[in-house]
């Protein structure tokens, strides 16, 4: 009989609760998962019976994930709210994991001190720290806890054949179902089928005296004398399995996961990809690296045999894409669709009962002995301090990455948002983050609103977000070109979603919001920038949703709690204390102690070996590529003294010239690239002198740039450094000058008053006139082209949707302009447009494994052909974004190309300006395209432009009319009559370009101030 106290389980407690219970207050709200939970959480508490969201995806089942963890934060909620709860909830599964790891070690140990070690171990383990300071993943604690304390359950009952060991199993199999579904379905396979060969491999040696003279016909013998309650507690398991969390079952039937796999670092090649190696597999094991020989050969033992393949099958699969192997034992698509840090994870676990039987014989038993006989008490205490020291290392260093590289944004104050979705109703329309991170969760706990983003990726159900292997919309620039290609949908055209506003935390995506058209308003108290689309519909007093049985809805709201409370009780009343035998088993043998000895010395000698390769790469002024690369990288990151220190001192550029220079150059590349891509490549090289050509990608909101520069890098006292280039110092002339302009004033309501608007407060809405569009087909694709002119008094925000008809009234298609148009117009102004008719992309499934390219187009494909269209403009009364101080001059044509120069004449430096070009023939429209370019333009200043011309042979008209078009819901003619008799708007060609005696060009410009 073992004691009921263990000194070590004890301490190991009491150190977790203090060492994590204190932690967490810092590291839980920075995690991937936590405030994911609570979202969940918040369901529950506001609609427990209801399994469906509205909030996210416009629309999701909570049956796409087991409730229990939730409903018990939801229950928590009620006695101090969520965070309370979240809280509470982490103390509760710190106990059951380290009590945990206690049990599933003295069943593979059979030893009170090695278990309570083991416990000891857990405390710091750098696995269980990642997967709760770093992930938040809640539910993954709970289940793989739960199941180790269902396997000493489960041995008892194949061991004993009592009832109560098989209800008690049963009860935290449940409990562990109804928490996280893929632990009962790998614990399965990796952790109860090796329990099950355990306790026959007991009952063998109960019967040989020995394990080693257990022969394989007789181990098959005994397992048919258990067959009757393995094949009763499998069977019962399974049953289990699918009824306690049946209406998940259901959806993952109904609703298959049939998305585009989204990258996880975990399928990395983890030699290529150095982070993810640390991340996901240097960290994780930790300790478990350095005495691997020692846990592989206790696990090869012939008793632990079964735990010994599982081991090495979760640690091959750990290895993510590093091997071809993970992807043979799982298949493409689990390969595709798994977090495979999880395996890594489980395989830790595993090696932790070898970790405390190894640590207490160095530091209480045998080899503590061995090592001071044979070397002396300093060797013994220097090896001890070493092996615990790392432990304790790599715990502190897992614990504080964050410090080093934060994975989250700043805590954001969610209360100025949450006033701002309740004030005059903008509750009624969607919303979108970015810049949020996992933050996102959170804001969604706290308001009614809905979002078009989510944060649970298997639930999506927009083809738009399911098609791009793209986690969520929020951080789509962190997915290059992809993620942005993934926002552009929705922005593009967000009156499909009612999407009306953006709450932005980075200045990043400004861009392609002004030129999707979108308004900038007013920042909040906590600097969150705001972001609105007019003339977006609000929701429907009626939304959509999928509704599932009445039988569903209550196994799903009941059963988990019940089974809780009802395995609460049991635990408390009726099981009585474990009878199973303690002994010492028979480890290794005090010679193999020099092996591990030998292969910690290896070890560490390879992670020198490795730290030393990568500071000759990464170490910049070792040469002159890594000096180019280390300028960039901080460049990049917006380290400026970083950056200053690769320059050559001797060039006598100071610090504060090198930072004035930078804060006077602006534009899309300057402010809002990210760099995707170097290479570098020596062009000339002397003794002291060499020059590096440098071909870089960047990412930028609305495009990729590629670019090409010459650095010229010297070496001085053995360091490379870079020779800084020359900056433009060109000023105008006139130092100071005024500049008159006309301002315009939205008051706003008049009245203080819970209702919408009133009749007084209600602006006409600007008359806008199409003067010409057409439906022209290019290349088997079909676009609508044309004029739009303001012809009121007052500047007009417009929003143009386009439809397209076959030759049966049937709809084809439905979209809205992009880029190539103005989305505010002046009194007077005109505007060209295209409207592209773009698919969804890789929306088929042969195109869904491709990567995204930028410049691909994926036209909407027809089973009838487009004969009609029908365009309608609203508008609203504008009063920013309206800076038109941008001249064109110095106009040529050659080769196909058009040069020019635009010269700023107004006072606020033009951020981004894109340029406009209609193509025409014989003075009629052909088509619209448009180019941004790369830098800013400076009051009083030039930029110069090359825009190489596009082949519009190809182009055919369909149709050319303005019959179908209408203006605020008025036929064109219609709504323009009474202005059209005053301005002449239908002059047009009076400021075309010519090209040659029948093609014309016109440019519009459209700018964006990024200081606004």
């Amino acid at each position: 009989m073992h004691k009921s106290f263990n000194k070590y389980l004890t301490l190991a407690i009491c150190i977790a609760l203090i060492f994590h219970g204190s932690a967490i207050f810092f590291t839980l709200e920075k995690t991937y998962d936590a405030f994911i939970h609570l979202f969940f959480s918040e369901h529950y508490a506001s609609d427990w019976f209801s399994p469906w969201s509205f909030k996210w995806y416009t629309g999701f089942s909570v049956m796409s994930y087991p409730p229990l963890v939730h409903q018990c934060l939801a229950l928590l909620s009620f006695v101090a709210g969520f965070k309370f709860a979240l809280y509470t909830l982490s103390f509760a599964i710190i106990i059951l994991f380290v009590t945990g790891v206690y049990r599933f070690s003295l069943l593979l140990t059979k030893n009170n001190n090695y278990a309570g070690f083991a416990a000891l171990f857990s405390v710091f383990s750098s696995a269980f720290i990642e997967t709760l300071h770093l992930f938040g993943q809640l539910t993954t604690l709970v289940g793989i806890a739960l199941l180790m304390h269902a396997l000493p359950e489960i041995y008892n009952w194949i061991k004993t054949h009592k009832i109560k060991y098989l209800i008690s199993s049963l009860l935290l199999i449940s409990i562990m179902v109804c928490s996280h579904h893929l632990t009962p379905i790998f614990g399965m396979i990796f952790f109860v089928f090796p329990v099950l060969g355990l306790a026959i491999f007991d009952n063998c040696k109960e019967v040989l005296g020995t394990n080693e003279v257990i022969s394989f016909k007789f181990f098959v013998s005994n397992l048919f004398k258990s067959i009757k309650q393995i094949i009763v507690f499998l069977g019962t398991s399974l049953f289990l399995t699918i009824f306690c969390i049946l209406p998940y079952w259901i959806n993952s039937k109904d609703n298959p996961i049939t998305q585009v796999p989204i990258p996880h670092g975990s399928r990395d090649n983890f030699l290529e990809v150095l982070s993810s190696g640390l991340i996901f597999f240097i960290i994780p094991y930790g300790i478990t690296l350095l005495l691997l020989p020692y846990i592989t050969y206790r696990l090869f033992s012939k008793r632990l045999l079964f735990f010994g393949l599982s081991f090495i099958m979760l640690f091959i699969i750990g290895t993510g894409g590093t091997t071809p192997l993970p992807k043979l034992i799982l298949g493409d698509h689990a390969f595709s669709i798994l977090t495979l840090d999880r395996f890594t994870f489980w395989a830790s676990i595993i090696s932790y009962p070898l970790i405390g039987e190894f640590f207490y014989r160095l530091f209480k038993s045998d080899y503590k002995k061995y090592l001071r006989v044979k070397y002396g008490k300093v060797y013994h205490k220097f090896c001890s301090v070493l092996l615990g020291g790392f432990v304790v290392l790599i715990s502190l260093f897992t614990i504080n990455i964050g410090k080093f590289r934060p994975s989250q944004p700043q805590t954001l104050k969610m209360l100025p948002i949450v006033n701002f979705i309740n004030q005059d109703m903008h509750y009624k329309w969607r919303y979108l983050t970015l810049g949020f991170g996992d933050q996102m969760a959170w804001l969604a706990s706290q308001t009614k609103a809905l979002s078009v983003d989510g944060n649970y990726h298997s639930a999506r159900r927009l083809p738009e977000l399911t098609t791009k292997a793209v986690e969520r919309l929020e951080n789509s620039k962190f997915k290059g070109f992809e993620g942005i290609g993934s926002l552009q949908q929705f922005l593009a055209y967000p009156e499909k979603f009612n999407l009306k506003y953006i709450f932005s935390n980075d200045k990043f995506y400004d861009p392609i919001l002004y030129f999707s058209g979108w308004k900038k308003l007013s920042p909040l108290e906590n600097n969150i920038i705001v972001w609105e689309k007019q003339n977006v519909k609000p929701l429907a007093i009626v939304i959509p949703k999928i509704d599932v049985p009445k039988y569903q809805k209550i196994l799903w709201s009941i059963l988990p709690v019940s089974i809780l409370l009802t395995s609460v009780v049991w635990f408390l009343f009726v099981l009585k204390k474990n009878p199973s035998k303690l002994e010492k088993e028979k480890c290794s043998s005090l010679t193999f102690s020099k092996f591990i000895l030998i292969w910690i010395v290896g070890i560490f000698t390879l992670l020198l070996y490795g730290f030393y390769n990568f500071y000759i790469k990464n170490t910049a002024y070792v040469s002159p590529e890594n000096i180019v690369k280390a300028y960039y990288n901080a460049m990049d990151f917006k380290n400026f003294e970083k950056a200053y220190s690769y320059l050559n001192k001797g060039s006598e550029k100071e610090f504060d010239q090198f930072m004035l220079e930078i804060s006077v150059a602006d534009g899309l590349l300057s402010s809002y690239a990210n760099l995707d891509e170097i290479t570098t490549e020596k062009i000339y090289q002397s003794n002291d002198t060499t020059i590096v050509k440098v071909n870089t990608v960047w990412i930028t909101p609305l495009e990729t740039i590629q670019k090409e520069t010459e650095l010229t890098t010297v070496l001085v006292n053995n360091k490379w450094f870079i020779l800084p280039k020359t900056f433009d110092s060109y000023i105008p002339s006139n130092q100071f000058f005024s500049k008159s302009s006309v301002n315009f004033y939205n008051q706003g309501k008049r009245k203080i008053t819970t209702q919408q608007t009133y009749h007084e407060d209600i602006l006409p809405q600007p008359v806008l006139y199409f003067q010409k569009a057409k439906l022209v087909e290019r290349d088997s694709s079909y676009y609508i082209i044309g004029n739009l002119q303001n012809i009121d008094y007052f500047p007009a925000a417009i929003s143009l949707i386009a439809t397209l008809y076959d030759a049966e009234n049937n709809v084809l298609a439905n979209f809205s302009t992009k880029f190539d148009s103005k989305h505010k117009l002046n009194p007077m102004e005109q505007t060209p447009f295209k409207i592209e008719f773009e698919e969804t992309a890789w929306l088929k499934s042969e195109k869904l494994n491709n990567s995204f390219n930028p410049k691909e187009f994926h036209p909407k494909l027809f089973n009838s052909k487009p004969v009609r269209f029908v365009l309608h403009a609203s508008s609203t009364v504008a009063t920013t974004d309206l800076y038109q101080e941008i001249q064109l001059n110095d106009i040529s044509n050659y080769n196909k190309k058009i040069n020019g120069t635009l010269f700023n004449s107004g006072n606020k430096e033009v951020t981004i300006s894109s340029v406009l070009i209609s193509y025409y023939k014989k003075n009629e429209l052909l088509w619209v395209d448009h180019e941004f370019l790369k830098e800013s333009i400076r009051p009083h200043r030039a930029k110069n432009f090359t825009f190489k011309m596009n082949d519009i042979s190809n182009i055919k008209v369909v149709l050319a009319s303005t019959k179908d078009c209408y203006v605020n819901g008025i036929q064109n003619n219609e709504a323009s009559i009474d202005r059209r008799l005053y301005y002449s708007a239908d002059k047009l060609n009076n400021d075309l370009i010519t090209i040659n005696k029948e093609k014309q060009v016109k440019i519009n410009f459209n700018n964006f101030i990024g200081n606004n």
